[in-house]
């Protein structure tokens, strides 16, 4: 999982058909146990990019996509937001949404 380092990069990962984005923060206690159990994830959808990102790091993204709290996973599709989990975490949902778009 690639890190993002800032806004501009954000939004030219973010084109892609169907991509991941996790927001955290570097002292977020259930963010990094959340970040590998959505690596672990990601590797049954190799074709699907994800991105992590702090939010100390790239601002811009908190007041930009509403992020309030974290852990946020946001799935993107061509620059725009189509799923959001914030702290509890569906991945049912989000494999769902996933099989939707890849069958």
């Amino acid at each position: 999982m690639e890190t993002i380092k800032n806004y501009e990069e954000l939004q030219e990962v973010i084109k892609v058909e169907l991509c991941v984005v996790i927001a955290k923060t570097k002292t977020c206690n259930v963010c990094k146990p959340l970040s590998e159990k959505l690596k672990v994830f990601m590797e049954d959808y190799p074709s699907i990019p994800s991105y992590q990102l702090y939010l100390e790091d790239v601002e811009l993204f908190q007041g930009q996509h509403l992020v309030f709290t974290v852990p946020t996973i946001i799935v993107f599709s061509e620059s725009k937001e189509i799923l959001r989990e914030s702290r509890f975490i569906d991945f049912e949902k989000i494999q769902r949404l996933f099989n939707l778009y890849l069958n």
